[in-house]
């Protein structure tokens, strides 16, 4: 019964039609009272010993498709982070079903490791334990990348997105499609859940502002998951659809409920995931959002930030607490420089926003911080990051207007 109520809820939470009102947990179902589904979700015990089912357990049970991809030249675009239930690497279980078949691995940002630095060029290399050929869609070498695509017969994609369109996997995937409409070949998705759920938030991306962090025409926090991103690309592919199908395995992602998967180096916890929509968009501005800490978008700071201020703003949002805190980056954006900030608690992850968190956050910067700047692009003079990374101008321009928070986040959420 206990797990019953906890997956009927959080299903219920994820599709929007519940309501918390005092005691009660009220929802088209007997009332249930939420005292109650507390206690019975601590009894619950530990975290799941399992990760959910996904696309790539779904492919493994599926003898008609080992069958018919053992028969053909596979390629695989993943990297060490996607497993499968049994906390198996995705193509170790591929190499082990389809022998010979497993011709190589492609890699998006971040690297076969799931570990490089964002932005880091990657060259093409070789997985010495699976004895397979490794090539980087991320500063691998672009013809013999052409040559690959053209021998074989299909791609499967197996990679962990994190819900908001900054994130560069599916725009990997986006242009790895446009790439192999060419030669027409099959394209399978093993998906996984978006771990921020269905919820959208924020702009649609502006076309003149189109680029790798913002390239396909979704809200910036999109509520799909990369099958469906994807699926929905191929239909505006130049040469027409490909053949490709999506595997599910679960739909709704629950937080908290089994071991999060860092897919890349500086998201490597439940809190870092379910505040990226909203910490991100500092990468915009001359504040830390924690790269190079221990604590990648946990925590926010900036020399001589009022940081006690800045606390006591944050204790006033939802489903986060605050606490000050003094650090130093070792990479990236002040590095070397002491930073005051505060460290960003998720207590109750139903009641957060974090998209709205952001603009709240930018809001205080610009009213308080007087060294407070959007970071200028390098190499175009007099355009500004946090454009591109939102996709559109429009954010940056209201802030700079001066407009009650109000204002911006009825415009903007």
């Amino acid at each position: 019964m206990c797990k019953i109520t906890i997956d009927l809820l959080d299903y219920i939470c994820r599709a929007r039609v519940i309501l918390l009102w005092h005691d009660f947990v009220i929802f088209p179902f007997p009332l249930i009272n939420k005292t109650l589904f507390l206690q019975a979700k601590d009894q619950c015990g530990p975290m799941a010993n399992e990760l959910p089912q996904t696309g790539i357990d779904t492919l493994l049970e599926n003898k008609e498709l080992i069958r018919k991809f053992s028969q053909q030249k596979v390629a695989l675009l993943t990297n060490q982070s996607a497993l499968t239930k049994d906390f198996v690497p995705t193509a170790d279980a591929l190499s082990k079903k389809l022998r010979g078949a497993l011709r190589c691995i492609l890699t998006p940002e971040h690297g076969w490791s799931a570990s490089i630095a964002e932005g880091e060029k990657i060259k093409d290399g070789r997985c010495s334990v699976l004895g397979l050929p490794i090539y980087s869609l991320y500063g691998g070498d672009k013809r013999q990348l052409e040559d690959v695509l053209g021998d074989i017969d299909v791609l499967l994609i197996d990679l962990q997105d994190v819900g908001v369109r900054c994130y560069t996997y599916p725009a990997t995937c986006a242009k790895l499609l446009e790439k192999m409409s060419k030669d027409r070949k099959e394209v399978i998705i093993c998906d996984r859940p978006n771990p921020l759920g269905i919820h959208q938030r924020g702009p649609m991306l502006d076309p003149e502002y189109r680029s790798f962090l913002a390239f396909l025409d979704i809200p910036f926090q999109h509520g799909q998951t990369l099958g469906e991103l994807l699926l929905t690309y191929n239909q505006s592919l130049q040469n027409g659809p490909l053949s490709l199908k999506v595997l599910s395995g679960e739909r709704i992602c629950r937080p908290f409920a089994y071991p999060w998967v860092p897919p890349s180096p500086n998201l490597p916890t439940w809190e870092s995931i379910l505040l990226y929509p909203g910490l991100v968009l500092l990468e915009g501005t001359n504040v830390s959002e924690g790269r190079g800490t221990s604590l990648p978008f946990t925590c926010i700071g900036a020399p001589d930030l009022d940081n006690q201020a800045l606390v006591d703003f944050l204790n006033n949002s939802s489903g986060i607490r605050a606490r000050p805190v003094i650090f130093t980056p070792q990479s990236g954006k002040l590095k070397g420089q002491e930073c005051h900030g505060a460290h960003l608690l998720v207590t109750d992850f139903l009641r957060l926003d974090a998209f709205s968190l952001g603009l709240k956050l930018l809001f205080f910067l610009k009213q308080n911080y007087a060294s407070f700047k959007w970071t200028e692009m390098e190499h175009k003079k007099g355009t500004y990051f946090i454009d591109y990374l939102l996709g559109t101008p429009m954010i940056r321009q209201t802030f700079d207007e001066s407009l009650p928070i109000g204002e911006i986040l009825e415009k903007f959420t």
